[in-house]
């Protein structure tokens, strides 16, 4: 496989036809998003089924996410549009009175009673995605009064965020319902929105618990209070996001780079898959090319290491939706292949030098030292491929936070496996019927299917990693280190 960082597509009006999804497959696709914040449950339902039906055509294992609209907080109905200036004075609440009416110097807004309780006297609150930012002085019953610290035009239902205030995580019963929804269609990941604190993952678990089911959950980074929660984020979540659109509006703009590294360099140490997302060629959402600094930033989440790289309006509502995938493919393929291209006289490939500076090698506990040691030796063996015998994904995941030369082939006999593992950097899954229990059945099944499929040749060294014995269902904890023999039977 040439393409190690995964593409998620979101989907939505303007690919949602069966012809699109197949193109967009073929384009490269790996992994669909629903954005449940829109649409009905009815049309995301068929959706998933089309997404199935058309991967199944194309011999795909294309995982699906559902994404919760989560807490949000907006301005009131407001009749036009009413101009802030800088320092006007703006009265919040239900009950200021005259919304969007200037009475006496003084400009009402209407704000949500939940929103306003989080206010503190000193903190900010900023208005459409912070191009308007104001910040409260004084506090009094419901009403809160506030001064403009940046002007400009507000309207109806614009949205909040309030990056000074540690707000606490609520579940609506819109997303109860969704939660619920996602375990009866048996998605494969289920992305959580404004988390801030690892207790916000686990409450989310908790719902999903409750309506019966176990899903990967994926922490959404996109409040300050994530930022500064990160680490214990990293270990309740099952996978990250780099939401930079309210990131960047939460924490200052300066921060977002440096906080995309600092983000996937954490879920790498833990062998959490990372996607960075927004506004990645938002430019194509209009027209057939992107601008230049849309693909370097592309390029650059590459070079983080991130494990996806996600398309939102660009693919559910935007003109090219499948040129925007063919584009960024090309331009992962193009920030890969100079990431193993030669540096300096050592010839060392410039992702393997930078991932030894960046990530400990071999070091935790068994299954950590293992499957270091499998990419150590698919380095110095030159193999083409480092074989995982997967129950549930985690011995991909540890390999793949290496970011070995090697593919990764992982065998499984779970479906959803094989989806789910396609979010992860590098992998390629693998669905086999067989119900081995040893590893010579193991490797049998692997070397079998190696030739069968053209991927490897008699004589050729292969690497395979699996927890033995495997009727217990242990973590990883072996490694075999062989050649293929001329037939696998």
């Amino acid at each position: 496989m040439d393409r190690r960082a995964r593409i998620m597509a979101t989907v939505g009006p303007a690919s949602r036809d069966e012809a699109v999804l197949a193109d967009l497959f073929a384009a490269g696709v790996d992994v669909v998003r629903l954005n449940l914040s829109h649409g009905r449950l009815e049309e995301h339902r068929e959706t998933i089924a089309r997404v199935r039906k058309v991967a199944r055509a194309a011999g795909r294992h294309i995982p699906v996410m559902l994404d919760l609209m989560g807490p949000r907080y907006r301005l009131g109905e407001i009749q036009g549009r009413v101009k802030l200036a800088e320092g006007d004075t703006v009265r919040l609440g239900l009950a200021a009175g005259g919304a969007g009416k200037a009475a006496r110097g003084m400009v009402h807004l209407p704000v949500e009673e939940e929103a306003l309780a989080h206010l503190e006297p000193g903190e900010r609150l900023l208005i459409d995605n912070g191009l308007i930012e104001l910040q409260v002085e004084e506090k009094s019953g419901g009403v809160l009064t506030a001064r403009v610290l940046t002007g400009g035009a507000v309207s109806s239902r614009k949205g909040l965020n309030l990056p000074d205030s540690d707000l606490p995580f609520t579940l609506s019963d819109k997303d109860r319902r969704d939660i619920r929804f996602a375990v009866a269609e048996q998605v494969d990941y289920l992305a959580a929105s404004y988390v801030g604190r690892p207790v916000h993952v686990e409450a989310v678990r908790g719902e999903l618990r409750a309506a019966g089911g176990e899903l990967p959950i994926v922490a959404k980074l996109e409040r300050a209070n994530a930022v500064k929660h990160l680490d214990g984020l990293v270990e309740a979540a099952d996978a990250l996001m780099v939401a930079r659109g309210d990131l960047g509006v939460e924490v200052p703009l300066h921060r977002v780079p440096v906080l995309q590294k600092q983000i996937v360099a954490a879920g790498r140490r833990l062998g959490k898959p990372v996607i960075v997302a927004t506004q990645m060629l938002e430019s194509m959402v209009e027209q057939p090319r992107p601008t230049r600094a849309e693909a370097t930033d592309v390029a650059n989440a590459v070079f983080d290491g991130a494990d996806a790289l996600m398309l939102s309006t660009e693919t559910a509502a935007g003109r090219h939706p499948v040129e925007a995938v063919r584009t960024m493919a090309r331009i992962i393929a193009e920030a890969e292949a100079w990431q193993v291209q030669g540096s300096g006289a050592a010839g060392v490939p410039r992702r393997r030098a930078a991932d030894l500076a960046a990530l400990a090698t071999g070091e935790g506990d068994i299954p950590d030292i293992v499957s270091a040691a499998a990419v150590h030796a698919a380095g110095n063996l030159g193999v083409r491929w480092i074989v995982a015998f997967s129950q549930g994904g985690f011995t991909a995941r540890l390999i793949a936070r290496h970011r070995p030369e090697a593919g990764i082939l992982v065998f499984t006999t779970d479906a959803r496996v094989a989806r789910q593992v396609q979010l992860v950097w590098g992998v390629r899954p693998l669905l086999m019927d067989a119900d081995v229990q040893t590893l010579d059945e193991v490797v049998r099944v692997v070397e079998a299917r190696l030739l069968a499929d053209g991927l490897a040749a008699p004589g050729e060294a292969m690497v395979v990693l699996m927890g033995d014995p495997i009727r217990e269902r242990p973590l990883t904890n072996l490694i075999r280190v062989s050649r293929i023999r001329a037939s696998a039977g």
